[in-house]
């Protein structure tokens, strides 16, 4: 049986004649979230510019795994278990152990990396794939529309790697809680996507972080003040005078401290465009 075609969430932005499209991805897809609502391909379409957080497509391996070692790497001698609470290792250990592997293979990595680590670990066991997620299929159509980068992967990864110890251990011990349930999370997480369900994209990506002090800090660090930031350029864009296509991560547009919120409160009318409920849908 067919499933119902895709319909996730797009919103747009007007200040006077300029026009902004916004659309929530998932950065990792799955082949039923395609084709995309007429009125996102046609929004795409329409726009001179797309703008992502960052152009994975001009990465080089080269270049990430230097990244990836100058900011989520340890000094020479220094070891993971050195960075861990015995608690916290020992739940380390058990999970690698559920994945064939030693704990060993994260020695040389923070344990915000090892976080990350984990979590694709998971995402390799669903059907979610980098090559079917939106900001791949968006940078793959450009055909010749200027790409600007929101951010980069230096400043992505630079951002992970300051933060404290406590905070890192904090979001690898937050890690290991979910990754229990964390296949059924990602499916629930797709599907809410692919109907542009808010509600539940904000119970999977922003109520686990409001439990503690040390999770709440974490979300205020990962999500909120970049937030801030990418709201702010969206604001510089809305003085040009061309239509323009955003592609940034769902979670970045969900709640109050989300992009779609903080432009609403600055008085910029934002309106959905896609993903809306259903008309005989409860809320």
């Amino acid at each position: 049986m067919a499933s119902e075609p895709s319909s996730p969430a797009l919103w747009e932005v007007r200040q006077g004649k300029a026009r902004i499209y916004l659309f929530g991805s998932m950065h990792f897809g799955q082949e039923d979230f395609y084709p995309l609502p007429k009125v996102v391909e046609e929004a795409f379409e329409s726009s001179g510019r797309l703008v992502v957080e960052v152009n994975i497509l001009t990465i080089s391996p080269q270049a990430a795994t230097q990244a990836v070692f100058k900011y989520g790497g340890l000094p020479p001698g220094e070891t993971l278990a050195s960075r861990l609470s015995p608690e916290i290792y020992s739940a380390l250990a058990k999970q690698a152990e559920k994945n064939g592997l030693s704990v060993k293979v994260f020695d040389r990595f923070q344990p915000w990396y090892v976080s990350l680590m984990l979590v694709e670990t998971e995402i390799r066991k669903t059907e979610l794939q980098q090559q079917l997620g939106l900001d791949w299929y968006f940078l793959k159509r450009a055909q010749g529309k200027p790409v600007d980068e929101l951010e980069s992967i230096e400043s992505q990864l630079a951002l992970f790697g300051g933060l404290s110890n406590t905070e890192q251990q904090e979001f690898l011990r937050q890690t290991l809680v979910d990754l229990s349930e964390s296949r059924s999370y990602l499916t629930v997480m797709a599907q809410a996507w692919r109907k542009g369900d808010l509600s539940a994209l904000e119970s999977t990506l922003i109520e686990p972080f409001q439990h503690s002090p040390q999770t709440k800090e974490l979300f205020d660090r990962i999500f909120t003040q970049r937030n801030v930031a990418m709201a702010k350029r969206i604001r510089e864009y809305l003085k040009r005078d061309e239509p323009i296509f955003f592609v940034v991560g769902i979670g970045h547009m969900l709640g109050q401290s989300g992009i779609v919120s903080l432009l609403q409160e600055s008085g910029i009318q934002v309106r959905r465009l896609s993903g809306l409920p259903a008309p005989d849908a409860d809320s």
